[in-house]
Parts: structure tokens; sequence; C-alpha cells
């Protein structure tokens, strides 16, 4: 594994490295190769890097150093050899380095009293920050009077019975301390700060690992700043055994300074005074900034809030973390009348309050530029928040927003920055009504960042309002399946990101909403994306598309339930194309096939049983006519069916029947008028108990005259009146010029030749209509239901 680079800077941090590598580029101008394992710094080590101004040997195993491992490094202004095992600094290493002005040697294995090695720190005239250990009863060096530019110390005690008192640093009141950073505070005189005269900022660890806690003689030992000017007192880390109240005993010294920043920080205050904030608030001048963080005020996280107005020049007020250790829930009005200072500008309260969100009046509030209500556990957000007119930033993230008020920002007309990620408001917006106007008061915001609410469906309406400074979206971790809508007046985003929602494509108007956008990028990667023919014009756009940041972390779904990233995919889309369209064709043309073919059968089976359709289609069309069957006798004794051109000897034979005492029907007579003929033919069988059929070479060549034999054969295989066919051949005809349907029935049916000359002589008339008579006097063996 190599070093980075980057311009010129060089990266070789996290690589194990037992020694320095000799392939650096010699044009680089910073070196990091902290956080690694090397033990010694070889001489002449960077000789040829002419243009280092930085150099970072921090967090290594290093014991020695040669003399002339910096040779060359005439431009170095940094130096970081901090955390190391140095037990010596050779004399002569710091020789020639006439531009460094920032030296780091604390935390190594430095002798106590190595007065020539102070003596090498003392030849830096340049140096303008140094840090380094120190033992007990240590004294600050006559020799180092030279470095008149030092500025910055860092005081690092290796004892806890160190004891910092005006005597250590006598020799320094010379020299132009402005910060003084002392890691571990374990006794500190009240003069302490004596001989220090221009100093400007302070920074006191006070040791998270001392058994007593010096913060008594931590804020007595301000008294020496009476009526000085200050930039910073900051004041951090003590341990929980070391807890106390944060009373005026301790805040009057800092009330004589006219002090523009105050931290006190994860310092166990159990406690505040609202006395000794009062008294502070009012005689403290100058503070704009208050820093109250990571400590265990129960109880009274209120009280900075009742004497906020006091501080005339506050601008910055921080109160942080300060209930680690709280559980239930408190009871809060409805309403608050919060009076600020009129200087303020940011206002910071998280991880403090554990309540409902009440309405909130924000007074004085002309500069108030930035609200941060983040990881307060807010139970129900149906509070609405008023008078920041001119706030342009609000964090309400890590609320449990199931209860939402619509009108929560509208006292925020002027937002310029909206982050409420983790605020569950995907469950306000379903429990609440009209949420699609959450952000219809906003509309000059730039930046909204609704990540991780469990948001399944944007609100219709909520983006549709006219954001025309909308640049930045993020509603990454999300439960989204499509792509948000935006009112068409959005033309400034920059970014949206989707990341890890549950979006498996884009369809087409998703893709339309897009290009409306103009050149906004995406970022996608960790949706379900699918890569199937289903999603091809997904694929198709994404392919040609410059708008996805991440595209190289964005995986999909194929058809074989594969993951595999989507680049992958698009790069050789057209190969995807044709197998999609293998995939689509034969299908298909198989069921493209198989319906012609089912096609071709049905079509088959309707013209070989075209009757039996026809027949049962007009028994069902009957039926809804509300005919009835009834059990009766038949109207007729017969049906007669014949060709129209043997109309003159049907009239004679319908004649001599009749006469015989025989009910014939005929369709010149007795089919109904209106009825279309199918119908009627259907009746007239219903209604009669035998059907004559008269054969002749007409009938032969007739239509209906097989479409009544087919209607009958239909008739008398549902009614089961197999012997209700009369057959009179009237002509010369063989069976085998029969129609086939009669030639299916040849066996089950009567049949009568008409006699012709050629007949046997007893074949006459006479007995025609004798064997006429006897068949139609036969019975069937059932009675059979008449339809009317």
């Amino acid at each position: 594994m190599k070093c980075s680079v980057q311009n010129k800077i060089v990266d070789c941090r996290h690589l194990t490295l037992t020694f320095i590598p000799s392939y650096l580029p010699v044009h680089a101008t910073s070196i990091d190769l902290s956080r690694n394992s090397i033990q010694i710094v070889r001489g002449f080590t960077f000789q040829d890097f002419k243009n280092i101004t930085e150099l970072n040997l921090c967090y290594n195993l290093i014991q020695s150093i040669d003399k002339n491992a910096f040779h060359g490094l005439h431009r170095l202004q940094s130096l970081h050899q901090e955390h190391n095992f140095l037990q010596v600094l050779p004399i002569g290493m710091f020789d020639n380095l006439n531009c460094l002005q920032h030296l780091w040697i604390n935390r190594n294995k430095l002798q106590n009293h190595q007065d020539v090695q102070m003596k090498e720190t003392s030849k830096i005239l340049s140096l303008r920050t140094f840090s380094f250990d120190i033992h007990q009863d240590f004294k600050f060096p006559s020799k180092w009077s030279t470095l008149s530019n030092l500025t910055h110390l860092g005081i690092f005690p290796r004892s806890a019975k160190v004891q910092f008192n005006k005597e250590m640093f006598a020799h320094i009141k010379i020299i132009p301390i402005m910060s003084l950073y002392l890691d571990v505070v374990p006794s500190i005189s009240e003069d302490f700060f004596y001989h220090f005269p221009k100093l400007d900022s302070i920074t006191l660890d006070l040791g998270g690992s001392l058994p007593t806690n010096p913060i008594n003689e931590v804020f007595r030992s301000f008294g020496v700043f009476q009526s000085r000017n200050m930039t910073n007192i900051k004041i951090e880390n003590s341990r929980f055994s070391n807890a106390f109240t944060l009373n005026h005993n301790k805040m009057k010294y800092l009330s004589t300074i006219c002090l523009k920043r105050l931290t006190l920080h994860n310092l166990y205050i159990k406690s505040l005074g609202l006395y000794a904030l009062q008294k502070f608030s009012d005689e403290s001048k100058c503070l704009e900034f208050l820093q109250i963080s990571k400590n265990i005020i129960l109880g009274q996280e209120g009280s900075p809030l009742l004497i906020l107005h006091n501080f005339k020049k506050m601008k910055v007020f921080k109160l942080i973390d300060n209930n680690r250790f709280l559980r239930c829930k408190r009871s809060a009005p409805g309403y608050i009348n919060a009076i600020l200072p009129k200087t303020l500008e940011e206002l910071y309260i998280e991880n403090n309050i554990n309540d409902d969100l009440p309405s909130i009046m924000f007074n004085n509030s002309l500069n108030f530029r930035v609200l941060s209500l983040k990881d307060n556990k807010i139970w129900s957000c149906k509070g609405i928040l008023k008078g920041g007119l001119m706030l342009e930033y609000f964090d309400m993230s890590g609320w449990t927003c199931t209860q939402l008020s619509m009108n929560l920002l509208y006292g925020f007309p002027n937002l310029k920055t909206l982050k409420a990620s983790g605020s569950l408001l995907g469950q306000g917006f379903e429990n609440s009504a009209n949420e699609g106007s959450f952000l219809s008061k906003t509309l000059r915001i730039r930046a909204i960042n609704l990540s991780s609410n469990k948001i399944t469906t944007v609100p219709k309406g909520f983006f549709m309002h006219k954001f025309e400074q909308l640049s930045l979206l993020n509603m990454s971790h999300n439960n989204l399946t499509i792509f948000p809508k935006f009112h068409s007046s959005v033309k400034t985003l920059i970014l949206i990101d989707l990341t890890f929602n549950s979006i498996t494509h884009f369809v087409d108007t998703d893709i339309n909403q897009i290009e409306k956008l103009g050149e906004v990028d995406l970022l996608l990667k960790g949706n379900p994306f699918q890569c199937s023919c289903k999603t091809l014009q997904f694929l198709k756009w994404l392919s040609k598309s410059k708008q996805v940041l991440d595209i190289l972390g964005v995986k999909c779904v194929t058809d074989t339930a594969s993951r595999t990233f989507m680049l992958e995919i698009i790069s050789d889309l057209k190969q995807f194309e044709i197998s999609c369209r293998t995939k689509f064709w034969l299908p298909f043309s198989v069921s493209l096939t198989s319906i012609i073919i089912l096609a071709m059968i049905l079509i088959v089976i309707f013209f070989r049983y075209k009757y039996a359709f026809e027949y049962f289609l007009l028994r069902l069309k009957m039926n809804m006519k509300n005919y009835q069957e009834l059990r009766q006798e038949y109207t007729y004794d017969a049906f007669i069916s014949y060709s129209h051109t043997d109309v003159e000897w049907v009239k004679q034979f319908h004649d001599k029947l009749s006469s015989m005492g025989f009910e014939l029907c005929l369709d010149a007579k007795d089919f109904i008028a209106g009825n279309s003929i199918a119908e009627n033919v259907i009746n007239a069988i219903d209604s009669s108990r035998k059907v004559i059929f008269i054969i002749t070479h007409n009938f032969l060549k007739s239509n209906w005259g097989s479409y009544e034999i087919e209607m009958t054969r239909m008739h008398a295989f549902q009614k089961g009146r197999k012997d209700m066919v009369i057959i009179v051949v009237k002509d010369e005809i063989e069976v085998n010029e029969m129609p086939d349907v009669m030639k299916e029935m040849w066996f089950k049916i009567i049949c009568i030749q008409w006699p012709n000359d050629d007949n046997l002589p007893y074949n006459t008339e006479d007995i025609f209509y004798d064997k006429m008579k006897i068949s139609l006097k036969q019975k069937e063996e059932t009675t059979r239901n008449l339809v009317i």
C-alpha cells in the first residue's frame, strides 16, 4: 500500500510503515507520516525535499532522530513529533530551520532537566507555537527568553504532582504569550497567571484521571485578570466524582474580566446557581459567546434562558448535552415568551429538553440567524415557532414528530437551511391534515435535510411551492419509491440525495421531472434498483445521464436475483437490450402461434358443429324470451320440411294427410310473423310429434333443408326423440346421395319411398299413404315437452 498524493500533499497515515519511504515525490510541500510504526529517522532523509513546509511524524514509535535528519528543510514551518518515544533531542537537530514556526514535542520520553536540549529549542528564533512536557518542579528556562515570537504555548504535565505556580514561569513575562493550553491541572496557585501579561486565550484541561478537583483553584486563579480584556477562557474535562455546583463564589472571578468567550465543557456541573448566573449576566459587559456543554445539570435546563437577555453583547449561546442521565419526561408550559439579547445571532439548545414542544415566541430577534434544537427529546411537535423573522438556519433533527403542526415553521419566512434528520416526520405527515403545506411559509429556503424520517410517500404538494433558491435536498435513508415532484419554478437545485431508499427504477414521469430541473446532480446508491427488461428505459436514460455522481457505487438486482454494479449493465447496454428482445419475441411468437392454432381449431369445430352452436343459441334466446316447457300433447302431428320448389306436390301431400285427420305444420300457414325463420323452425319442431322431410333433388340443393335436418337432429338428441323423423323420398335418390347428417341418422329414422313409374306394382299411392298413416299414428315411448 502506497502513500496517496494529491497536488503537492502526501498522505502516508495508517500504513504500518516501519521506515520513511524513499519513493516520496520531492516536489511535495506537506508530508504526513503519522500513525505508523517508524522507529528511527536517519540523517539527510529529507535533504531532497526543498519545498516542504509541514512534516508530521506524530504517533509513531520513534526512539531516535539523527542530528542531520532535517537537513535541507529550509522552508519547514510546522513539525509534529508528539506521541513518540524520544529520550533526547540531538544537538544541532534544529540548526538552519530558520522558518520553523510550530513545534510539537510533547508526549515523548524526554528526560527531566535536559538543559542542553532546552538550549536546542532556544535556537528556533522564529518559533510561534511550542508544545512540550514538564515534570515536577519544572522552571521555565531563562534561555527561552530568546523566543521573542512565541505566542502559543502548550504545556503537558507528566506527573500528578506538578503544581502550577507563579515561580514556575518567572522568566516568561518577557515573551508575548497570548494563548496557553494546560493539558492537565493537578494544582494551580491564585497568582499563576501573574507572569502572562499579554495572555488572551486560556484552555484548561483539568484531567479526567485526577483524584481531586482543582476547580475552585482554577476560578480563583482568574482573579489576576481583573479589568483585563480577554478573548477566550475554556475549562474542560473533569471526572464524575468531582461534580460541583456553579455558584457565585466561582463565577465572581469571571465577572470582572472583559471576556468575550467562555466554555464550560464536560466538567460534571450538577447545578447552576441562578443568582450566580444573574450576577454574571449583569456584570459581564463583554461576553459574546457562552457554552455550557456535556454536564449533568438536572432540572435546570431553563435557568440560563431566564437570564439570557441580560447579556448585552451575547452573540452565541450554547446549552448542549447537559442531561446525559435524564430519563423522565417533564411538563412544560404550552406557550413560552423567549426574550433574547438584541445582539444574539446563534442559539443552540441541544439534548437538553425532554418534553412536548410548546409554542415559542422569540422577542428581540432582529439579529437572530441560527437556532439549533437538535437531539432534544421532543415527544410532540404540535407547537408553533414565531418571531424568527430573520432566522436562516433551523435544526430540529432527532425529534419525535409523530404529532406535527403544519404551522411549525410559520414564524421563519427567511429560513434558508432546514435540518430535520431522524425526526419521524414520515409518521407526522401521515397523522396530519394538509401536510403538503409544511414548507409553504419558507419559500426562500436553500437547503433541506429530511433524511432518516421513515418517509414512504412525499406528501402531495410538499415541494410544489415556488422555491426559487432551493439548491440542496437530502432525503436519504427513507422509504421513497418514486422521485419527488417539484414546482416548475424550481430551477436552482444543485444536488438531490436519494441514497438508501426503496426506489427500483425511474418511470418516464420521474425522468421528465429530473430533466425539467436542469443540471441537478443525484446521489442514488443504496436503492434496490432493478436491472431487467421492464426497466430498460430507465437503464437507457442512466447510460446517457451524467447527473448520477455516485454511479460507481450504485448496484442493481438482475432477473437472476443476483446483485451487480449498475455500471456493468449500462456499459454493455446494447447486448442487454438484444437479450430483452429475445426474451420478448420468443414468448410472444409462441403465444401468437398458440393463439392462431387455437383459433383455427375453434373455427374448424365451429364449422363442424355450427348447427349445434346455433341450436343452443336459439334455445338460449327462446328461454330469455320466457318460453316455458309444458308437459302436454303436441300441437301438430307432424312438421313438414320441404323445398319451396316442390310446393305444389307438398300441398297435395299436406291435404291428403289432413283429410286423414292429421294436424300438420306447414310454414306457409303456421309460421308466426315477426319471428325469424330459425325461431319458427325450432318452434315447429318442438310443437310436432314427428318431422317429415320431403327429399327431392331440389331439397338436397336447399340450404334451409340441411339447416332443418340439423336442427331436428339436435332436438332429437337433446330430448331423446330418436324416432321422430320420417323421410319421404319422392325422387329417385340413392342413399349415398343423402346429406351426411341424414346418413348418420339413417338407421334411426322411418323412410317411405314415393311410388315412381318403375316401382313394383304393389308400391302404389294408396300403400304409400297407408304407411304414412301408420308412421304418424305411432306413439313415442315418453311424453315430450312442448315449447310455446
